[in-house]
């Protein structure tokens, strides 16, 4: 009896998408992909991940594919992937976050002050709102709403602790 293959989401392989879509968008612009010719193409895939397609590259394949494109030259200038809701939070709210992080560092606030600090910070805060109840890992890969609420969490802490806002 053969089994059929499984039916995939929508967007469930997105990023391998983007990622594949990044390798041919580098390649190019290093001139490995040549019309007619992508025998050099070819042949860095197989010297890099052992490969002779970038279809049949893992995602630790894609990984070092990708590095080996940027240390020859190439700048990836396309934006971040989003996050699993798609959405990730603004500059402007980061910014936010690590201005009201520094006043309270400033003011004597925290036990760590450093980035880590930070980033436990707000791992704790958005544990609740994240989709496996582990939290974002960074400032910039929370959703906008929950970057909204601990930016709230951060101002409510600064007038406890008489730190001027600005």
């Amino acid at each position: 009896m053969t089994r059929k293959p499984a039916r995939r989401k929508a967007g469930q392989n997105a990023g391998r998408s983007i990622e594949i879509r990044k390798i041919h968008i580098g390649a190019s612009a290093l001139k490995l992909i040549q019309p007619g010719d992508d025998s050099s193409y070819r042949d860095m895939l197989f010297s890099v991940a052992r490969v002779r397609s970038s279809k049949d590259l893992d995602a630790a394949g894609r990984d070092r594919v990708l590095a080996y494109l940027r240390a020859a030259g190439w700048k990836d200038t396309s934006p971040p992937a989003p996050n699993r809701n798609g959405v990730r939070a603004g500059k402007p709210q980061v910014k936010k976050l690590r201005a009201l992080w520094a006043a309270l560092g400033a003011a004597g606030e925290l036990r760590e002050p450093e980035e880590s600090g930070l980033r436990s910070y707000v791992r704790k805060q958005s544990q609740p709102y994240h989709p496996d109840g582990v939290g974002y890992d960074a400032p910039e890969l929370l959703p906008p709403k929950v970057a909204q609420r601990v930016i709230e969490h951060l101002k409510q802490w600064c007038r406890r602790a008489g730190v001027e806002l600005k």
